[in-house]
Protein backbone atom coordinates (compact mmCIF):
# COMPACT_ATOMS: atom_id res chain seq x y z
CA UNK A 1 0.00 0.00 0.00
CA UNK A 2 3.07 2.54 0.94
CA UNK A 3 4.02 1.46 -2.44
CA UNK A 4 1.50 2.62 -4.49
CA UNK A 5 0.94 5.66 -2.08
CA UNK A 6 4.45 6.49 -2.87
CA UNK A 7 3.75 6.12 -6.48
CA UNK A 8 0.84 8.30 -6.45
CA UNK A 9 2.09 10.86 -5.02
CA UNK A 10 5.26 10.83 -7.33
CA UNK A 11 2.33 11.57 -10.46
CA UNK A 12 0.67 13.97 -8.46
CA UNK A 13 3.56 16.18 -8.73
CA UNK A 14 4.58 15.78 -12.22
CA UNK A 15 1.16 16.59 -12.39
CA UNK A 16 0.59 19.61 -10.84
CA UNK A 17 1.47 22.82 -13.17
CA UNK A 18 4.85 24.64 -11.76
CA UNK A 19 4.57 28.09 -13.11
CA UNK A 20 8.70 28.77 -12.80
CA UNK A 21 9.07 26.20 -15.19
CA UNK A 22 7.54 28.06 -17.79
CA UNK A 23 7.01 31.94 -16.84
CA UNK A 24 9.36 34.45 -14.95
CA UNK A 25 6.53 35.70 -12.91
CA UNK A 26 8.35 39.31 -11.57
CA UNK A 27 11.70 40.29 -10.06
CA UNK A 28 13.81 36.98 -9.32
CA UNK A 29 10.65 34.59 -10.04
CA UNK A 30 9.46 35.34 -6.18
CA UNK A 31 6.63 34.04 -5.18
CA UNK A 32 6.92 33.43 -1.66
CA UNK A 33 8.34 30.00 -1.33
CA UNK A 34 11.70 28.14 -1.76
CA UNK A 35 13.92 28.69 -4.59
CA UNK A 36 13.65 31.77 -5.83
CA UNK A 37 15.82 33.38 -8.69
CA UNK A 38 16.81 29.33 -9.22
CA UNK A 39 16.42 27.72 -12.48
CA UNK A 40 16.14 24.33 -13.05
CA UNK A 41 17.56 24.82 -17.34
CA UNK A 42 20.72 24.25 -18.91
CA UNK A 43 21.83 28.17 -19.56
CA UNK A 44 24.60 29.12 -21.52
CA UNK A 45 28.17 28.66 -19.92
CA UNK A 46 30.33 28.48 -23.51
CA UNK A 47 31.45 32.01 -23.66
CA UNK A 48 32.60 32.02 -26.92
CA UNK A 49 29.74 30.90 -28.63
CA UNK A 50 26.62 33.07 -26.30
CA UNK A 51 25.79 36.30 -27.74
CA UNK A 52 21.68 37.58 -27.98
CA UNK A 53 19.42 35.68 -29.76
CA UNK A 54 17.87 39.29 -29.97
CA UNK A 55 17.67 42.32 -28.46
CA UNK A 56 15.91 45.35 -28.88
CA UNK A 57 16.03 49.12 -27.74
CA UNK A 58 12.11 49.91 -26.81
CA UNK A 59 13.14 53.89 -26.89
CA UNK A 60 14.71 55.80 -28.82
CA UNK A 61 15.96 58.64 -26.37
CA UNK A 62 19.04 59.50 -25.89
CA UNK A 63 21.25 58.80 -22.83
CA UNK A 64 20.58 56.59 -20.10
CA UNK A 65 17.18 54.49 -20.69
CA UNK A 66 15.85 52.05 -18.00
CA UNK A 67 13.33 49.11 -18.79
CA UNK A 68 11.63 47.29 -16.44
CA UNK A 69 12.30 43.33 -15.54
CA UNK A 70 10.57 41.65 -17.89
CA UNK A 71 7.61 39.01 -16.81
CA UNK A 72 7.98 35.88 -19.02
CA UNK A 73 5.40 33.58 -19.57
CA UNK A 74 5.78 29.86 -21.98
CA UNK A 75 5.42 32.46 -25.42
CA UNK A 76 5.81 35.95 -24.52
CA UNK A 77 7.49 38.82 -22.71
CA UNK A 78 6.37 41.63 -21.17
CA UNK A 79 8.50 44.61 -20.65
CA UNK A 80 7.74 48.39 -19.54
CA UNK A 81 10.07 51.11 -21.07
CA UNK A 82 9.24 54.32 -20.00
CA UNK A 83 5.35 55.04 -20.27
CA UNK A 84 4.57 52.00 -22.50
CA UNK A 85 3.73 48.68 -21.84
CA UNK A 86 5.07 46.19 -24.46
CA UNK A 87 4.05 42.35 -25.44
CA UNK A 88 6.88 40.14 -27.57
CA UNK A 89 6.86 36.97 -28.50
CA UNK A 90 10.10 35.24 -27.99
CA UNK A 91 12.07 36.22 -30.60
CA UNK A 92 11.64 40.12 -29.72
CA UNK A 93 8.72 40.92 -32.17
CA UNK A 94 6.59 43.25 -30.47
CA UNK A 95 2.80 41.64 -30.84
CA UNK A 96 1.37 44.95 -29.18
CA UNK A 97 1.65 47.82 -26.99
CA UNK A 98 -0.33 49.87 -24.02
CA UNK A 99 0.06 53.30 -22.73
CA UNK A 100 0.01 53.59 -19.15
CA UNK A 101 -1.07 55.60 -16.74
CA UNK A 102 2.02 57.24 -16.15
CA UNK A 103 5.67 56.44 -16.67
CA UNK A 104 7.61 54.45 -14.44
CA UNK A 105 10.70 55.44 -12.10
CA UNK A 106 14.36 54.24 -12.98
CA UNK A 107 13.47 51.20 -11.87
CA UNK A 108 9.90 49.05 -12.14
CA UNK A 109 9.54 45.54 -10.76
CA UNK A 110 6.11 44.42 -11.87
CA UNK A 111 4.78 40.94 -11.60
CA UNK A 112 1.78 38.89 -13.02
CA UNK A 113 -0.71 36.21 -11.21
CA UNK A 114 -0.41 34.52 -14.61
CA UNK A 115 -3.87 36.39 -15.95
CA UNK A 116 -2.85 40.29 -15.18
CA UNK A 117 0.38 42.08 -14.76
CA UNK A 118 0.52 44.53 -11.83
CA UNK A 119 2.90 47.69 -12.30
CA UNK A 120 4.46 49.90 -10.27
CA UNK A 121 4.37 53.55 -11.95
CA UNK A 122 5.58 57.37 -10.67
CA UNK A 123 3.43 58.97 -8.30
CA UNK A 124 2.92 55.66 -5.95
CA UNK A 125 0.46 54.70 -8.64
CA UNK A 126 -0.26 50.64 -9.44
CA UNK A 127 -1.56 49.87 -12.54
CA UNK A 128 -3.19 46.49 -13.34
CA UNK A 129 -3.53 45.21 -16.90
CA UNK A 130 -4.78 42.25 -18.76
CA UNK A 131 -1.91 40.11 -20.26
CA UNK A 132 -4.14 38.46 -22.97
CA UNK A 133 -6.02 41.72 -23.95
CA UNK A 134 -3.19 43.75 -23.40
CA UNK A 135 -6.05 46.72 -21.63
CA UNK A 136 -6.29 48.42 -18.65
CA UNK A 137 -7.87 46.63 -15.85
CA UNK A 138 -8.20 49.83 -12.82
CA UNK A 139 -5.41 51.74 -11.60
CA UNK A 140 -4.67 52.36 -7.57
CA UNK A 141 -4.95 55.78 -5.72
CA UNK A 142 -1.94 57.46 -5.48
CA UNK A 143 0.44 56.94 -3.11
CA UNK A 144 3.00 59.71 -3.83
CA UNK A 145 6.62 59.56 -4.64
CA UNK A 146 8.56 56.70 -6.80
CA UNK A 147 7.84 53.18 -7.17
CA UNK A 148 10.99 51.48 -6.88
CA UNK A 149 10.31 48.30 -4.92
CA UNK A 150 9.03 44.76 -6.21
CA UNK A 151 5.75 44.09 -6.12
CA UNK A 152 4.57 40.63 -4.18
CA UNK A 153 1.32 39.05 -4.93
CA UNK A 154 -0.25 36.77 -2.52
CA UNK A 155 -3.64 35.55 -2.25
CA UNK A 156 -5.54 37.80 -4.27
CA UNK A 157 -3.90 40.26 -2.47
CA UNK A 158 -0.80 42.81 -4.15
CA UNK A 159 1.61 44.62 -2.13
CA UNK A 160 4.05 47.23 -2.87
CA UNK A 161 5.68 50.55 -1.51
CA UNK A 162 6.24 53.70 -2.04
CA UNK A 163 9.91 56.43 -1.66
CA UNK A 164 10.81 59.42 -1.80
CA UNK A 165 13.81 60.92 -3.76
CA UNK A 166 16.15 59.80 -0.11
CA UNK A 167 14.60 57.35 1.11
CA UNK A 168 13.39 59.67 4.29
CA UNK A 169 10.10 59.24 3.49
CA UNK A 170 7.26 56.53 1.93
CA UNK A 171 4.74 54.16 2.87
CA UNK A 172 3.98 50.19 2.10
CA UNK A 173 0.19 49.38 1.02
CA UNK A 174 -1.63 46.21 0.11
CA UNK A 175 -4.55 46.64 -2.51
CA UNK A 176 -6.95 44.04 -3.85
CA UNK A 177 -5.53 42.25 -7.19
CA UNK A 178 -9.68 42.32 -8.63
CA UNK A 179 -10.65 46.12 -7.47
CA UNK A 180 -7.09 47.85 -6.60
CA UNK A 181 -9.11 48.91 -3.76
CA UNK A 182 -6.45 49.84 -0.84
CA UNK A 183 -6.76 47.28 2.29
CA UNK A 184 -4.38 48.95 4.17
CA UNK A 185 -1.45 52.07 3.82
CA UNK A 186 1.60 51.69 6.55
CA UNK A 187 3.76 54.25 7.88
CA UNK A 188 6.23 53.63 10.80
CA UNK A 189 5.38 57.12 12.28
CA UNK A 190 7.78 56.75 14.83
CA UNK A 191 10.57 55.96 12.52
CA UNK A 192 9.60 57.07 8.82
CA UNK A 193 11.50 55.87 5.80
CA UNK A 194 11.23 55.04 2.63
CA UNK A 195 10.68 51.88 0.76
CA UNK A 196 13.59 51.60 -1.80
CA UNK A 197 14.34 49.17 -3.97
CA UNK A 198 13.01 46.28 -1.25
CA UNK A 199 10.56 43.60 -1.02
CA UNK A 200 8.11 41.68 0.86
CA UNK A 201 7.68 38.05 1.19
CA UNK A 202 4.72 36.16 3.08
CA UNK A 203 5.79 33.80 5.98
CA UNK A 204 3.49 31.42 7.76
CA UNK A 205 2.98 31.03 11.30
CA UNK A 206 0.62 27.92 13.40
CA UNK A 207 -1.86 30.95 13.66
CA UNK A 208 -2.31 32.30 9.62
CA UNK A 209 -0.09 34.28 7.65
CA UNK A 210 2.02 37.05 8.05
CA UNK A 211 3.87 39.71 5.35
CA UNK A 212 7.70 40.09 5.61
CA UNK A 213 9.17 44.01 4.75
CA UNK A 214 11.71 46.28 5.68
CA UNK A 215 12.66 49.81 4.83
CA UNK A 216 15.71 52.39 4.85
CA UNK A 217 14.71 52.53 8.64
CA UNK A 218 16.75 49.61 8.71
CA UNK A 219 13.37 47.62 10.49
CA UNK A 220 11.71 44.90 9.56
CA UNK A 221 7.64 44.44 9.67
CA UNK A 222 5.70 41.49 10.79
CA UNK A 223 2.13 42.73 9.42
CA UNK A 224 -1.12 41.27 8.70
CA UNK A 225 -1.45 40.12 5.01
CA UNK A 226 -5.27 41.40 4.74
CA UNK A 227 -5.71 44.30 7.57
CA UNK A 228 -4.02 46.95 9.37
CA UNK A 229 -2.49 45.38 12.16
CA UNK A 230 1.12 44.60 12.86
CA UNK A 231 2.60 41.51 15.00
CA UNK A 232 6.38 42.96 15.34
CA UNK A 233 8.91 44.64 13.96
CA UNK A 234 12.51 44.58 14.70
CA UNK A 235 15.27 46.82 14.29
CA UNK A 236 18.43 45.22 12.35
CA UNK A 237 20.77 47.42 14.33
CA UNK A 238 20.49 46.09 17.49
CA UNK A 239 21.78 42.75 16.06
CA UNK A 240 25.18 44.43 14.52
CA UNK A 241 25.29 47.62 16.65
CA UNK A 242 25.31 49.09 13.04
CA UNK A 243 22.40 50.72 11.09
CA UNK A 244 21.90 49.75 7.81
CA UNK A 245 19.33 50.64 4.86
CA UNK A 246 17.20 47.24 4.15
CA UNK A 247 17.29 47.76 -0.15
CA UNK A 248 16.66 44.03 -0.86
CA UNK A 249 13.97 41.53 -0.81
CA UNK A 250 14.00 38.49 1.82
CA UNK A 251 14.01 35.29 0.86
CA UNK A 252 12.52 31.82 2.20
CA UNK A 253 14.89 28.87 2.61
CA UNK A 254 12.55 26.05 3.25
CA UNK A 255 15.84 23.31 4.33
CA UNK A 256 16.50 25.83 7.18
CA UNK A 257 13.05 26.98 7.79
CA UNK A 258 14.47 30.86 7.51
CA UNK A 259 14.08 34.17 6.06
CA UNK A 260 17.31 35.85 4.62
CA UNK A 261 17.64 39.75 3.95
CA UNK A 262 20.48 41.96 3.63
CA UNK A 263 21.68 45.85 4.47
CA UNK A 264 23.36 48.12 2.65
CA UNK A 265 26.03 48.33 5.56
CA UNK A 266 26.80 44.83 4.56
CA UNK A 267 24.94 42.55 6.33
CA UNK A 268 23.21 38.99 5.73
CA UNK A 269 20.70 38.18 7.89
CA UNK A 270 19.04 34.81 8.92
CA UNK A 271 15.54 35.00 10.48
CA UNK A 272 13.60 32.81 12.30
CA UNK A 273 9.72 33.15 13.07
CA UNK A 274 7.99 32.35 15.95
CA UNK A 275 4.47 31.49 16.15
CA UNK A 276 2.23 34.48 15.88
CA UNK A 277 3.97 36.61 13.43
CA UNK A 278 7.09 37.53 16.09
CA UNK A 279 10.29 37.47 15.33
CA UNK A 280 12.32 34.53 16.82
CA UNK A 281 16.55 34.42 16.56
CA UNK A 282 18.80 36.40 14.24
CA UNK A 283 21.82 35.58 13.07
CA UNK A 284 23.95 37.92 11.14
CA UNK A 285 27.61 37.73 8.99
CA UNK A 286 29.16 40.72 8.11
CA UNK A 287 30.02 40.32 3.78
CA UNK A 288 33.20 42.29 4.07
CA UNK A 289 37.05 40.80 5.70
CA UNK A 290 37.37 43.82 7.84
CA UNK A 291 34.91 45.97 9.47
CA UNK A 292 37.35 49.24 9.14
CA UNK A 293 36.32 49.07 5.69
CA UNK A 294 32.86 50.07 3.32
CA UNK A 295 30.48 47.70 2.46
CA UNK A 296 27.11 48.17 0.29
CA UNK A 297 24.66 45.73 -0.51
CA UNK A 298 21.31 45.95 -2.28
CA UNK A 299 21.73 42.37 -3.16
CA UNK A 300 18.71 39.79 -2.31
CA UNK A 301 20.19 36.71 -1.27
CA UNK A 302 19.81 33.60 -3.42
CA UNK A 303 19.99 29.91 -1.68
CA UNK A 304 20.41 26.65 -3.03
CA UNK A 305 21.82 23.41 -1.92
CA UNK A 306 22.43 24.94 1.87
CA UNK A 307 24.39 27.70 0.18
CA UNK A 308 23.54 31.72 -0.42
CA UNK A 309 24.90 33.47 -2.81
CA UNK A 310 24.65 37.34 -2.32
CA UNK A 311 26.50 40.30 -4.08
CA UNK A 312 28.23 43.64 -2.51
CA UNK A 313 30.87 46.13 -3.30
CA UNK A 314 33.72 45.95 -0.39
CA UNK A 315 37.27 48.26 -0.78
CA UNK A 316 36.56 49.04 -3.78
CA UNK A 317 35.72 46.09 -5.81
CA UNK A 318 32.58 44.12 -6.18
CA UNK A 319 32.28 40.61 -5.03
CA UNK A 320 29.90 37.38 -4.53
CA UNK A 321 29.94 35.35 -1.53
CA UNK A 322 29.13 31.88 -0.94
CA UNK A 323 27.92 31.21 2.73
CA UNK A 324 26.06 28.32 4.67
CA UNK A 325 22.71 29.17 5.31
CA UNK A 326 22.68 27.07 8.41
CA UNK A 327 25.94 28.31 10.35
CA UNK A 328 26.01 31.64 8.48
CA UNK A 329 29.80 30.95 7.95
CA UNK A 330 31.29 32.47 4.75
CA UNK A 331 32.78 29.90 2.97
CA UNK A 332 34.38 31.97 0.03
CA UNK A 333 34.33 35.16 -1.76
CA UNK A 334 35.14 35.83 -5.26
CA UNK A 335 36.13 39.70 -6.21
CA UNK A 336 35.38 41.47 -9.99
CA UNK A 337 38.06 44.02 -9.47
CA UNK A 338 36.47 47.93 -9.16
CA UNK A 339 33.00 47.13 -10.26
CA UNK A 340 29.57 47.22 -7.90
CA UNK A 341 27.33 45.13 -8.24
CA UNK A 342 23.92 45.94 -7.78
CA UNK A 343 22.48 42.72 -8.94
CA UNK A 344 20.80 39.64 -7.28
CA UNK A 345 22.26 36.27 -8.24
CA UNK A 346 20.39 33.99 -10.43
CA UNK A 347 21.09 30.26 -9.89
CA UNK A 348 21.05 27.55 -12.91
CA UNK A 349 20.54 24.05 -11.63
CA UNK A 350 20.48 22.64 -15.02
CA UNK A 351 23.63 20.60 -14.56
CA UNK A 352 23.88 19.88 -11.45
CA UNK A 353 24.08 16.07 -10.69
CA UNK A 354 25.50 13.84 -7.22
CA UNK A 355 28.49 12.73 -9.23
CA UNK A 356 29.53 16.64 -9.75
CA UNK A 357 28.28 17.57 -6.24
CA UNK A 358 25.30 19.61 -7.30
CA UNK A 359 27.70 21.92 -9.88
CA UNK A 360 25.44 25.12 -10.48
CA UNK A 361 26.42 28.48 -12.49
CA UNK A 362 26.02 31.39 -10.62
CA UNK A 363 25.11 34.81 -13.01
CA UNK A 364 25.03 38.45 -12.15
CA UNK A 365 25.43 41.62 -13.81
CA UNK A 366 28.20 44.29 -12.69
CA UNK A 367 27.32 48.15 -12.65
CA UNK A 368 29.83 49.49 -15.09
CA UNK A 369 30.52 49.61 -18.84
CA UNK A 370 29.85 47.44 -20.37
CA UNK A 371 27.30 45.61 -19.00
CA UNK A 372 27.78 42.53 -19.52
CA UNK A 373 26.77 39.30 -18.12
CA UNK A 374 29.44 37.51 -15.55
CA UNK A 375 29.18 34.33 -13.53
CA UNK A 376 30.87 31.18 -11.45
CA UNK A 377 30.52 28.19 -11.24
CA UNK A 378 30.54 26.28 -7.27
CA UNK A 379 29.11 23.18 -6.05
CA UNK A 380 29.15 21.68 -2.51
CA UNK A 381 32.92 20.46 -2.62
CA UNK A 382 33.69 23.85 -4.03
CA UNK A 383 35.60 26.38 -1.62
CA UNK A 384 36.88 29.18 -4.01
CA UNK A 385 35.98 29.72 -7.24
CA UNK A 386 37.05 32.88 -10.01
CA UNK A 387 34.60 35.25 -12.20
CA UNK A 388 34.21 34.54 -15.45
CA UNK A 389 32.88 36.84 -18.16
CA UNK A 390 29.80 34.92 -20.58
CA UNK A 391 28.89 38.01 -22.05
CA UNK A 392 29.47 41.41 -22.76
CA UNK A 393 27.81 43.79 -25.35
CA UNK A 394 30.27 45.33 -27.82
CA UNK A 395 27.88 47.67 -29.05
CA UNK A 396 25.54 48.44 -26.39
CA UNK A 397 27.90 49.19 -23.42
CA UNK A 398 26.74 50.83 -20.14
CA UNK A 399 26.38 50.53 -16.72
CA UNK A 400 23.79 48.13 -15.42
CA UNK A 401 21.84 47.47 -12.33
CA UNK A 402 19.60 45.36 -13.45
CA UNK A 403 19.32 41.18 -11.88
CA UNK A 404 19.13 38.54 -14.44
CA UNK A 405 16.12 36.50 -15.63
CA UNK A 406 15.68 33.44 -17.34
CA UNK A 407 13.46 31.14 -19.29
CA UNK A 408 12.69 27.33 -19.75
CA UNK A 409 14.84 27.42 -22.32
CA UNK A 410 17.63 28.11 -20.68
CA UNK A 411 17.63 31.95 -22.29
CA UNK A 412 19.32 34.55 -19.91
CA UNK A 413 17.44 37.72 -20.20
CA UNK A 414 18.21 41.59 -18.74
CA UNK A 415 18.87 44.98 -19.86
CA UNK A 416 21.49 47.78 -19.16
CA UNK A 417 20.84 51.40 -18.69
CA UNK A 418 21.35 51.76 -22.78
CA UNK A 419 17.44 50.88 -22.84
CA UNK A 420 18.95 47.80 -24.83
CA UNK A 421 17.23 44.27 -23.67
CA UNK A 422 18.79 41.77 -24.30
CA UNK A 423 17.86 37.46 -24.97
CA UNK A 424 21.17 35.90 -24.67
CA UNK A 425 21.91 32.03 -25.28
CA UNK A 426 24.39 29.71 -26.52
CA UNK A 427 24.71 29.81 -30.31
CA UNK A 428 24.58 33.51 -30.91
CA UNK A 429 28.25 35.12 -30.68
CA UNK A 430 27.98 36.91 -33.65
CA UNK A 431 24.34 38.44 -33.03
CA UNK A 432 25.79 42.12 -31.58
CA UNK A 433 24.48 44.01 -34.64
CA UNK A 434 22.55 47.05 -33.18
CA UNK A 435 24.64 50.40 -32.91
CA UNK A 436 26.60 51.78 -30.14
CA UNK A 437 25.31 54.75 -27.70
CA UNK A 438 27.77 56.22 -25.88
CA UNK A 439 28.47 55.18 -22.02
CA UNK A 440 27.32 57.83 -19.71
CA UNK A 441 27.42 57.79 -15.85
CA UNK A 442 25.26 55.07 -14.06
CA UNK A 443 22.00 55.06 -13.06
CA UNK A 444 22.64 55.22 -9.65
CA UNK A 445 21.84 56.92 -6.53
CA UNK A 446 19.54 58.77 -5.70
CA UNK A 447 17.16 56.41 -7.74
CA UNK A 448 15.73 58.61 -10.47
CA UNK A 449 13.09 61.16 -10.76
CA UNK A 450 10.21 59.74 -12.96
CA UNK A 451 11.03 59.96 -16.46
CA UNK A 452 9.63 62.06 -18.64
CA UNK A 453 6.61 60.40 -21.11
CA UNK A 454 7.49 60.21 -24.88
CA UNK A 455 5.60 58.69 -28.20
CA UNK A 456 7.26 54.69 -28.17
CA UNK A 457 9.37 54.08 -30.60
CA UNK A 458 9.53 50.15 -30.83
CA UNK A 459 12.84 49.17 -32.96
CA UNK A 460 13.76 46.53 -34.71
CA UNK A 461 17.39 45.06 -35.34
CA UNK A 462 19.10 47.63 -37.33
CA UNK A 463 21.77 46.65 -39.71
CA UNK A 464 25.01 48.74 -40.23
CA UNK A 465 24.09 52.76 -41.29
CA UNK A 466 23.54 52.83 -45.24
CA UNK A 467 23.03 48.61 -45.36
CA UNK A 468 19.57 47.92 -46.37
CA UNK A 469 17.42 45.91 -43.60
CA UNK A 470 17.12 42.32 -43.99
CA UNK A 471 14.87 39.72 -42.69
CA UNK A 472 16.99 36.45 -41.66
CA UNK A 473 15.12 33.82 -41.28
CA UNK A 474 15.41 32.03 -37.76
CA UNK A 475 16.19 28.60 -38.18
CA UNK A 476 14.09 26.18 -35.34
CA UNK A 477 16.16 23.86 -33.23
CA UNK A 478 16.20 20.07 -33.63
CA UNK A 479 13.14 17.90 -31.95
CA UNK A 480 12.34 14.50 -31.89
CA UNK A 481 15.67 13.56 -30.56
CA UNK A 482 16.29 10.07 -29.71
CA UNK A 483 19.59 8.17 -28.41
CA UNK A 484 20.57 4.69 -28.98
CA UNK A 485 23.84 3.25 -26.95
CA UNK A 486 25.73 -0.04 -27.78
CA UNK A 487 28.67 -0.96 -25.65
CA UNK A 488 31.94 -0.61 -27.49
CA UNK A 489 35.74 -2.41 -26.77
CA UNK A 490 38.16 -0.81 -24.00
CA UNK A 491 35.15 0.73 -22.14
CA UNK A 492 33.59 3.23 -24.92
CA UNK A 493 30.14 2.98 -26.34
CA UNK A 494 29.22 3.19 -29.57
CA UNK A 495 26.28 6.22 -29.18
CA UNK A 496 23.99 7.24 -32.00
CA UNK A 497 21.87 10.20 -32.50
CA UNK A 498 18.46 10.94 -34.37
CA UNK A 499 16.51 13.47 -34.79
CA UNK A 500 14.07 15.65 -36.83
CA UNK A 501 15.34 18.40 -38.87
CA UNK A 502 14.85 22.14 -37.37
CA UNK A 503 11.86 24.20 -39.68
CA UNK A 504 13.94 26.34 -42.14
CA UNK A 505 17.42 24.32 -41.27
CA UNK A 506 19.75 23.32 -44.29
CA UNK A 507 21.44 21.34 -41.63
CA UNK A 508 21.72 20.32 -38.17
CA UNK A 509 25.27 21.39 -36.04
CA UNK A 510 26.35 19.04 -33.60
CA UNK A 511 29.11 20.25 -30.22
CA UNK A 512 29.79 18.28 -27.35
CA UNK A 513 31.84 20.40 -24.50
CA UNK A 514 31.61 23.56 -26.44
CA UNK A 515 33.54 21.89 -29.31
CA UNK A 516 31.68 21.51 -32.57
CA UNK A 517 31.99 17.65 -34.24
CA UNK A 518 30.00 17.82 -36.77
CA UNK A 519 27.53 19.97 -39.61
CA UNK A 520 25.13 17.28 -40.87
CA UNK A 521 22.49 17.46 -43.74
CA UNK A 522 21.29 14.49 -42.55
CA UNK A 523 19.27 13.43 -39.27
CA UNK A 524 21.44 10.47 -37.88
CA UNK A 525 24.77 10.65 -36.06
CA UNK A 526 27.02 8.15 -34.30
CA UNK A 527 30.17 8.86 -32.19
CA UNK A 528 32.16 6.69 -29.13
CA UNK A 529 31.89 8.12 -25.89
CA UNK A 530 33.16 6.61 -22.42
CA UNK A 531 31.68 6.16 -19.17
CA UNK A 532 29.82 9.25 -17.37
CA UNK A 533 27.22 11.72 -18.02
CA UNK A 534 27.16 13.73 -21.23
CA UNK A 535 25.92 17.06 -22.76
CA UNK A 536 25.28 17.33 -26.61
CA UNK A 537 23.99 20.53 -28.33
CA UNK A 538 21.94 20.28 -31.61
CA UNK A 539 21.28 23.54 -33.30
CA UNK A 540 19.17 23.91 -36.85
CA UNK A 541 21.90 25.48 -39.14
CA UNK A 542 21.48 27.73 -42.10
CA UNK A 543 24.91 30.01 -41.83
CA UNK A 544 27.03 30.89 -38.78
CA UNK A 545 25.30 33.74 -37.98
CA UNK A 546 21.52 32.19 -38.77
CA UNK A 547 21.35 29.14 -36.27
CA UNK A 548 19.00 27.99 -33.45
CA UNK A 549 19.01 27.97 -29.95
CA UNK A 550 20.60 25.00 -28.65
CA UNK A 551 18.38 21.79 -28.20
CA UNK A 552 20.35 20.04 -25.17
CA UNK A 553 20.56 16.83 -24.57
CA UNK A 554 21.76 15.61 -21.17
CA UNK A 555 22.63 11.54 -20.96
CA UNK A 556 24.33 8.77 -18.98
CA UNK A 557 26.52 6.24 -20.91
CA UNK A 558 27.00 3.26 -18.67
Amino acid sequence: MKQILSFLLIVTLFLIPCSSAYAWTSFRNEEGRSGANTIHAATPIDTNTTGPRWKKRFSQSMGPVMNSTPVITEKNIYIVSKDVLYKTDKEGAVLSTLQLFASMNSMCYMASDGKNLYIPLGGGLLQCVDMDTMTSVWTSESFGGQSLTTVYIHNGLVYAGTTSGDGSEGCYYCVGAEDGKTRWNYQNETSPCGYYWSGAVSAAFPAGECLLFGGDNGILVSHSLDSDQIYDTLDLSSITGSKGKIRAGITYDAETDAFYTTSNNGYLYQIRMGGNGKFDGVNSVFLGDSADKTVNCTSTPTIYNGRIYVCSYYDNAGRISVIDAETMHTIYTAATGRADIKSSPLVSTGYATEENHHQVYVYFTQNTVPGGIYYIEDSSAAESADIKTLYEPKNNPQFCLHSLAADADGTLYYSNDSGTFFAVHEGFASGDILPSPSPTAPADLPAGSMVSPATPAASTQQTSPGTAAKKKIRPGKPSKIKITKKKKNRGKYKVTLSWKKGDHSKKTQIKIKGKKLKTLSGTKYTLSLKKGVHTILLYGYISPSQKSSAARIRFRVS
